[in-house]
């Protein structure tokens, strides 16, 4: 107290006064007024951490109350504002107390689903203390549905894992369930290891805290209760009386359940020195105080003092009391199967609607899910056409890019062709011109030149004629509409008659590989073909003249005849315009009848397919 007027507003106040709750566990009213005291504080200062601990402690206070509807108040201002913070630990001990509440509302299958809950949810945020606490409640409910021998295990497991955090009033709480079990499975080895590891841990915490031997008057108390009880069990009256006189040095009345234990221990040991008088004093405390709080132990009590009365042969007032309170025993059993069904009942009922709930979002959600694959199958298909049609007109640009340069090419082609045209044409033409005016003209000439002057303008016209025909026989070939007069011919009739054309005052060399005593059959225009030859076979005039070398021979894998023409005019460095025309008219010719036309800077080459 004088620390607290001390102390300002500050945490160290709210650290007092939390000090002060402990301190005052045996004095409830004065415990309450301090757990106000130490709510308004940490509301003024704004606390959070202080507000959920003032909350916790109005829980623990319903709790000794049996108060469920008050402690769920608390508990619904505590779990929103303690999972905001992650204050989870004092989450779970407050949920602990609403579950552990259940058992005196014989809420049993509620109980261990609350507990089961609590359990994953501890485990799913890794908390040790949480996990504890929630194998304490289900172990209360192993219990008090009959299942003692799990129970235990629950609570050894529960033990192992409160001493890695060190907490004496969890490890103190679970080690006096243990000791409750061993009890009900009359396992005294047990029951002995669990009492002397709850006087080790006791021992420890006063060695490490001094001070805190007013506050454990409490669990000595308990302490000495459980000893008397296991030699009570043994038969060592002696010692369960020694026990039972260390329990009255710590005895208070101010705790229901205190009362009820030492009127528990201290009927049991009348009874069983026959001392009937205070034994049955003892079990009418107890018939008064359980009628408060649990019909079931009222009847257990009823049935103990029955039990005093058989030991004493008093049967007159020992058979009403087994009667009545079987009666309510059987009673009770009902009443207990009737909640039970009714928890089942609406349980059944929840879990429908739920699922029926989660029927509905599944088919909504399948729904969404075949809606969300369809538009991806539909985006999909339409990528994929997006793709396909971005492809052909990448294809029909490059193809368009092409014909473009092809075109560009053409016309560049054309171009040159004209221009070269024009030239081939006018140089002729002017001197046929020039001619013709010098003769039209007054000036007298000679004969001789009259005659030189008759001759320049016929060679010319002839050769503006020829090129004329030239030009408009290419045109025919590049537009396909030229005719021929196709037959089969001998192959090397033609070939010798062109030879013999052309090698009058010209120097030849001829290298005929052709299979002797063949003729070869083609089929080909005898005009085209006699031209095509004739044309080939001029050898170039340039100096030093070299003779012109031909080449004949048969490729009998493709069935054709390959004529190989060295120093022919087509190979000049610069050819004249109608040597152009006649070489591009010699390719269309070869290719129109199957065959290949090849002129490089060594020799001409075409082919001519034979039947």
């Amino acid at each position: 107290m004088q620390k607290l007027e001390s102390t300002g507003h500050d945490t160290l106040r709210l650290k007092t006064l939390c000090e002060l709750v402990d301190v005052c566990k045996p004095e409830p009213i004065v415990r309450k007024q301090y757990v106000d005291e130490l709510l308004k504080e940490a509301e003024s200062q704004k606390d959070n951490l202080y507000k959920c601990r003032a909350y916790l402690y109005h829980i623990y206070i319903c709790f000794n109350e049996n108060n469920r509807e008050e402690l769920r108040k608390w508990l619904d201002l505590l779990v929103p504002l303690a999972k905001k913070e992650k204050y989870y630990d004092l989450v779970f001990l407050g949920e602990q107390c609403d579950i552990d509440l259940l058992v005196l509302n014989e809420s049993f299958e509620e109980l261990e689903d609350r507990a089961t809950d609590m359990l994953h949810e501890a485990q799913a945020l890794k908390n040790n203390k949480g996990i504890v606490l929630a194998y304490q409640s289900i172990a209360r409910a192993y219990r008090v549905t009959g299942r003692v021998k799990q129970a235990g295990d629950m609570l050894e497991k529960a033990y192992a894992q409160s001493l890695e955090f060190n907490d004496y009033t969890i490890s103190a709480d679970i080690n006096n369930s243990l000791i409750m079990v061993y009890k009900l499975l009359k396992d005294y080895p047990g029951l002995l290891k669990c009492i002397q590891e709850r006087e080790r841990i006791i021992q420890n915490e006063i060695r490490r805290q001094p001070d805190m031997e007013q506050m454990l008057h409490l669990d000595f108390f308990y302490l000495y209760v459980s000893y008397a009880e296991y030699y009570f069990a043994m038969g060592d009256l002696p010692n369960a009386k020694k026990y039972i006189q260390l329990t009255d040095k710590y005895y208070s009345d101010r705790y229901f359940v205190n009362k009820l234990r030492y009127y528990e221990i201290n009927k049991a040991y009348y009874a069983a020195t026959e001392q009937w008088d205070e034994a049955i004093a003892c079990v009418d405390s107890l018939i008064i105080g359980y009628r408060k709080v649990d019909y079931s132990y009222y009847n257990n009590a009823l049935l103990d003092k029955a039990d005093i009365f058989l030991d004493m042969e008093d049967y007159e007032r020992a058979l009403p009391l087994y009667e009545k309170a079987l009666k309510a025993n059987d009673s009770i059993s009902v009443s207990i199967y009737n909640k039970q069904v009714n928890f089942i009942r609406n349980t059944h009922a929840t879990e429908k609607i739920q699922l029926q709930t989660l029927r509905f979002r599944y088919y909504i959600s399948m729904s969404v899910l075949i809606l969300m694959a369809v538009i991806i199958i539909v985006l999909l298909i339409f990528s994929i056409l997006k793709y396909r049609i971005n492809r052909e007109l990448r294809k029909s640009e490059r193809k368009m890019r092409r014909i473009a340069q092809e075109v560009e090419k053409v016309n560049k082609v054309k171009e040159s062709f004209i221009s070269n045209m024009n030239n081939a044409i006018r140089e002729p033409l002017t001197e046929v011109v020039d001619c013709s005016l010098a003769l039209a003209s007054d000036k007298e000439f000679t004969d001789e030149q009259k005659n030189r002057a008759a001759g320049v303008i016929s060679k010319t016209a002839t050769e503006l004629s020829q090129l004329i025909n030239d030009i408009l026989d290419l045109s025919r070939l590049e537009a396909g509409m030229m005719k021929f007069q196709t037959a089969e011919l001998y192959f090397n009739t033609y070939l010798e008659e062109a030879i013999g054309t052309v090698s009058v005052n010209k120097e030849l060399q001829i290298n005929n590989k052709l299979e002797q005593g063949v003729n070869y059959l083609i089929r080909y225009d005898g005009n085209w073909l006699f031209r095509l030859m004739k044309t080939v076979f001029i050898p170039v005039d340039e100096v030093p003249r070299e003779p012109l070398r031909i080449l004949i021979e048969t490729n009998m894998v493709k069935n054709e005849i390959m004529v190989t023409v060295y120093n022919s005019i087509f190979i000049t460095t610069s050819p004249v315009q109608n040597i152009v025309i006649q070489s591009e008219m010699n390719r269309m010719l070869v290719e129109h009848f199957g065959g290949a036309w090849i002129v490089n800077e060594e020799y001409v080459q075409f082919t001519i397919p034979f039947v």
